[in-house]
């Protein structure tokens, strides 16, 4: 019995047809360093700023995603022209 798979577009959930217009969206959001390291910041600077991380009441999962956050989707046709005119400031 061969059952057949029903692709959907993941950020709207229409159903994407076999050859037809489909999209395959990755993103990466990597945090960028400056390259400037304040030479001033103390013990109890860096102690402080833990302490503010835990108090935070963020998960692991959220704070990882501060620094490198990676999304893979398949995109219908209006998803894909909504998301590309987000990222062109269009929208």
């Amino acid at each position: 019995m061969d059952e057949k798979k029903i692709v959907r577009c993941e950020r709207c959930g229409k159903r994407l047809k076999k050859g037809g217009d489909n999209y395959r969206l990755d993103c990466t959001i990597v945090s960028d360093f400056d390259g400037y390291i304040d030479i001033s910041a103390s013990r109890d600077n860096i102690e402080k700023s833990i302490k503010e991380v835990e108090l935070s009441g963020l998960t692991q999962q959220e704070l990882e995603e501060q620094v490198y956050f990676r999304r893979k989707q398949k995109l219908c046709f209006d998803c894909r022209n909504s998301v590309v005119n987000f990222i062109k400031g269009l929208d």
